[in-house]
């Protein structure tokens, strides 16, 4: 089986940088968007992958899904399974390669899908100093047989690759999303500053809607 990572494309965008990030009212009332080349049964997937992850991971989706535009293609031979790219308008494409997630990867669905919703999640409301602070948690493997896996992976890839393993609770292939990133040694001591962002999150919009 391919080792295929998860490639991750962003934009420099204005205003990248704050530590304070935040989802507007409506967008937090709106769900995922799909665009024309999505058809019914992969969206089926999608939304069963989501549906996967633990409460507290669900909360942080469910507060940036309104903003992400989701879409499909497929290209075999290609270096990523996924992509999650930050537009213009401030919302997030997210695309799937079909070539593998409807064939030799399709076990690793859920992974991958809540890896560039991680992605997103990071981009959005996840202030950088924590992202960062919770990659530097993650061990080192002593590998780094590439320039974008094992130790060598950069810190939003290696937030992105945990965040998916932390919402699936550790229910990932050996494959994963292809960055042989270490995981920590409890995933659940690793994503409490996770859970409690997602309180902090809700509280706060409940507050702004009074």
């Amino acid at each position: 089986m391919k080792r295929l990572a998860l490639s991750l494309a962003l934009l420099a965008l204005a205003g990248c940088g704050s530590d304070e990030r935040t989802v507007d009212p409506e967008a937090r009332a709106a769900t995922f968007r799909w665009d024309t080349t999505v058809r019914e049964r992969d969206k089926e997937w999608i939304l069963a992958a989501v549906d996967q992850a633990r409460p507290e991971a669900r909360q942080l989706i469910d507060e940036v899904d309104g903003k992400v535009i989701v879409g499909t293609y497929a290209e075999p031979g290609a270096p990523h399974v996924g992509i999650m790219q930050p537009r213009e308008d401030g919302d997030y494409q997210v695309v799937f390669n079909l070539a593998y997630l409807n064939g030799e990867r399709k076990i690793d669905r859920p992974t991958v899908v809540l890896h560039e919703l991680g992605h997103v999640v990071d981009a959005a409301v996840v202030p950088p100093d924590l992202r960062d602070e919770l990659a530097a948690e993650l061990p080192h493997s002593g590998a780094c047989l590439t320039t974008d896996t094992g130790d060598c992976t950069s810190s939003v890839e290696r937030f992105a690759d945990t965040f998916a393993k932390w919402a699936l609770r550790g229910a990932v292939s050996a494959v994963g999303s292809g960055y042989s990133v270490a995981s920590p040694a409890s995933l659940e001591t690793w994503g409490t500053p996770l859970a409690s962002l997602a309180i902090e999150l809700d509280v706060a919009a409940r507050k702004a809607a009074t």
